[in-house]
């Protein structure tokens, strides 16, 4: 389901509980998708959180499923060297 037709951005239940939020952007050749993934259980996840310029939108598309205050984890992946 398409939350913001400005920026195109979505979010897609793709196994229960489990909604990719996709924000694509078009300034790169070929595109790009920045995605993040809200797992809704007793204590909700956010995982990777995107561009901070884009938190407004992934705020928006939690928030079409659960409200932001259920959020209680938010994890970050890295690779170093």
């Amino acid at each position: 389901m398409i939350i913001n037709l400005l920026s195109g951005t979505d979010i897609t239940e793709v196994a229960s509980g489990i909604y990719r939020i996709s924000t694509p952007v078009d300034n790169l050749p070929g595109g790009f998708s920045f995605n993040q993934y809200l797992v809704v259980d007793d204590e909700c996840l956010l995982f990777h959180t995107g561009l901070r310029k884009l938190f407004p939108l992934v705020r928006e598309a939690i928030e079409k499923v659960i409200p932001l205050s259920k959020l209680r984890y938010i994890l970050l992946a890295f690779r170093v060297g």
